[in-house]
């Protein structure tokens, strides 16, 4: 979706604080290879100067707001949000679209935030857990955009330079692209006046969706007492109509203490420490992911005790109160994390990224509903496939032994 920029308000007149996020639509995903990691690192250059403003009057009028403003990028988005005083919001909003539509490259601030970027790209490589997660979608999805890490190619981003930056940023970073969704004592004509007019902008490469690839990458390193394992089987779009039968199935596998794998893993036999599902969802695809991590002495008990969790699943052997409760979670969730301009404007975002509609509470209340345990089992039964394993093991030699119908692949 293109057209734009689409505004979204959510009014609360009465809130003493507002919220606003500004998403463009262009991400790690919609890079070239060869300029994989650009969209990042020209995220790390927007609140740095402005065609305006300085690095430090922009560090202090965060600072004196509260510092409720935030910049990051996504394999679909870039996107500036803010949480601030209503008082205030005039002025973030402006230097939000300042710092989106008019900002300066300066050869020092992009020789700065390349040697930030590489102490990023060296915290993931020390981090197992990060290592794991990053290339788990590498072993999913190989070599598609999709999979690509959000930071980029490392030597890529050693060679970008500020012309680099503008030339792309130009294309990319236009009104058309934009969605901006704000809460609280917010005015929408307001909002809209501060951006700029439509402009040209570079057509998105075509993506497909990735094929799946099963397999599990196998990295190994010395020195660590623990295996940290992330695995992957196949999810489901960004706003598919089986969404939130996925969000109950996921709840009930590893999402809580009341969980498959927290209960089995955790409380029954004691074999780690941590154990969880999550899902990640992009327009195209997305991922059903179980993450652990166990000691040495224990890694093959918990391999086991996993495969045996998503065998039983895989085959719907899933109780009706099992998502009656998830459902029960789920729904509260929705109450809790809407609570606020901050988290209305984050639920309408979400909303409208996946979706295209505004969050809408009283409809996701009736569309959760709707989830039946008979449709809860079918999609595990079409998703939960042992032979669809993917993801990604990073220990010391001794504990990479994979179990037996675990595929290993070559890093």
């Amino acid at each position: 979706m293109e057209a734009g920029p689409v505004i979204v308000v959510e009014p609360m007149p009465h809130a003493s604080t507002a919220a606003v996020g500004a998403f463009v639509r262009s991400g790690s995903a919609h890079e070239p290879a060869h300029l994989a990691g650009i969209t990042h690192l020209i995220e790390h250059l927007l609140l740095r100067r402005t065609a305006r403003r300085g690095t430090a009057e922009i560090a202090e009028l965060i600072d004196a707001v509260g510092g409720g403003v935030d910049v990051y990028t996504t394999r679909e988005t870039c996107a500036i949000t803010a949480h601030v005083p209503a008082t205030r919001l005039s002025e973030v909003w402006e230097l939000i679209t300042e710092a989106l539509f008019a900002p300066r490259f300066a050869g020092s601030d992009v020789r700065v935030e390349r040697g930030v970027v590489a102490a990023e790209f060296d915290m993931v490589q020390d981090s197992p857990a990060e290592s794991v997660a990053e290339r788990a979608l590498l072993a999913a999805w190989d070599g598609h955009p999709l999979a690509r890490p959000v930071l980029g190619d490392r030597g890529v981003v050693e060679g970008l330079g500020v012309d680099d930056l503008r030339s792309y940023h130009r294309q990319r970073f236009t009104p058309s692209r934009l969605l901006v969704v704000a809460a609280g004592p917010v005015n929408e004509a307001a909002i809209a006046r501060r951006l700029p007019p439509p402009s040209p902008h570079a057509p998105y490469v075509a993506l497909t969706p990735p094929t799946w690839h099963p397999g599990v990458l196998v990295e190994e390193r010395e020195g660590l007492e623990q295996v940290y394992v992330n695995l992957v089987l196949p999810g489901l779009p960004a706003g598919h109509a089986e969404g939130l039968t996925l969000a109950v199935l996921h709840q009930l596998l590893g999402a809580g203490n009341a969980s498959r794998l927290f209960r089995e893993l955790r409380d029954r036999r004691g074999l780690v420490y941590e154990v969880e599902s999550a899902l990640d969802a992009t327009s195209l695809a997305g991922v059903l992911e179980v993450v652990f991590s166990a000691p040495l002495r224990q890694v093959a008990a918990a391999w086991g005790a996993v495969l045996k969790v998503l065998e039983e699943v895989g085959r719907g052997r899933i109780s009706d109160r099992e998502v009656a409760l998830a459902k029960e979670s789920i729904a509260s969730g929705i109450v809790l994390g809407t609570e606020g301009p901050d988290a209305l404007m984050e639920a309408h975002a979400s909303e409208m990224l996946a979706r295209g509609r505004r969050f809408d509470a009283a409809q996701l209340a009736r569309e959760l509903e709707a989830v039946t345990p008979e449709r809860v089992r079918e999609l595990a039964r079409r998703l939960v496939r042992l032979e669809a394993l993917a993801g990604a093991v990073c220990g010391p030699q001794r504990g990479l032994v994979l179990p037996a119908g675990v595929a290993r692949r070559v890093a």
